[in-house]
């Protein structure tokens, strides 16, 4: 009787499907900070959106927002291009995710960073 009740609650919670997980980060380096922009003590973040493949790999990268504008978006996004995740899993099945979204902030003194939105 305790077998049917678990498998019930299996059943009713949905994990007899497999399991639901986010694309999960898994390698990659933050950006290069432009040497003028350093130099010049510039700092700015860039918001990027992306999409990420059944293979782990970005795709439809591109900056929804930079600030300043035109100073750090081509090291943003060859940062990001670089990344490499464990692809978003569905119901069991793994799925490519799509409008996933990272700001990568430029701050002199600190390491160069993102943050998943």
């Amino acid at each position: 009787m305790k077998r049917i009740a678990w498998i019930l609650v299996l059943l009713l919670t949905g994990c007899a499907a497999g399991p639901t997980r986010p694309p999960l980060f898994m390698a990659g380096d933050g950006p290069v900070y432009p040497s003028e922009a350093k130099a010049q003590g510039v700092e700015g973040y860039v918001e990027v959106r992306y999409a990420v493949t059944v293979d782990g790999v970005v795709d439809a990268l591109e900056v929804v927002d930079a600030q300043p504008e035109g100073v750090f978006e081509e090291a943003a996004l060859n940062a990001v291009r670089a990344w490499r995740y464990k692809p978003m899993v569905i119901k069991g099945e793994i799925q490519r995710a799509e409008n996933v979204r990272s700001t990568l902030r430029f701050e002199i003194g600190e390491p160069e960073r993102y943050e998943d939105l």
